[in-house]
């Protein structure tokens, strides 16, 4: 039997962007599917946040929010119109924020980056870990790369591990191909334990 493709696609799937499972993030390129033992090389806290999302995800109908993601206007990018997504999600969770994103209507077989953005007059602007470019006080997260399917949808149930306090942040679908963004939702409130 041929190792040498096998290993080859499992180097190539985080160039490509991931498809829809269960999976606990620590970054765009740092992300583990939920279950099982917590990866040897995270540290207690990322650890602890591993094993309480990954629990939390093993029972995905029980976020109690849900907020729908829409065409962005002008300044973004219309892949069609029955694009759509939906953001189920967990007002509150320790060390991170848990949620369900389902996406609808996109490009097939494409990949897309999905972000928290901040805004400088609402909470959570700080704690997000890189500045907007040519931006001086908005910050953002890129934090994973998915692939739709054939049908042009993904979903996921997704732990995000965050700085902990509140945070009023947009979500963004970004296209891959020039960072235009696809969907999107004004804002978001949860907290950070």
């Amino acid at each position: 039997m041929n190792r040498t493709l096998p290993l080859l696609l499992l180097l190539l799937v985080p160039a490509l962007g991931v498809r829809a499972d269960d999976l606990v993030i620590f970054g765009e390129h740092d992300f583990h599917s939920a279950g099982g033992t917590a990866p040897a090389h995270l540290g207690p806290e990322r650890a602890a946040f591993f094993s309480r999302s990954s629990a939390d995800l093993a029972h995905p109908g029980a976020f109690e929010s849900a907020l729908p993601l829409v065409n962005p206007p002008a300044w973004g990018k219309t892949v069609g119109p029955a694009t759509h997504g939906l953001l189920h999600f967990h007002p509150a969770f320790a060390h991170g924020f848990e949620c369900r994103l389902e996406l609808e209507g996109l490009a097939p077989g494409h990949a897309y980056i999905l972000c928290l953005n901040g805004n400088p007059a609402l909470a959570g602007n700080a704690l997000l870990p890189l500045l907007v470019p040519g931006n001086s006080v908005e910050r953002y997260y890129d934090f994973l790369i998915v692939t739709t399917d054939a049908g042009g949808r993904f979903a996921g149930n997704l732990g995000i591990f965050l700085n902990p306090g509140a945070y009023d942040v947009r979500c963004y679908v970004k296209d891959t191909a020039d960072f235009k963004i696809v969907l999107y939702r004004d804002y978001i409130p949860f907290t950070v334990l």
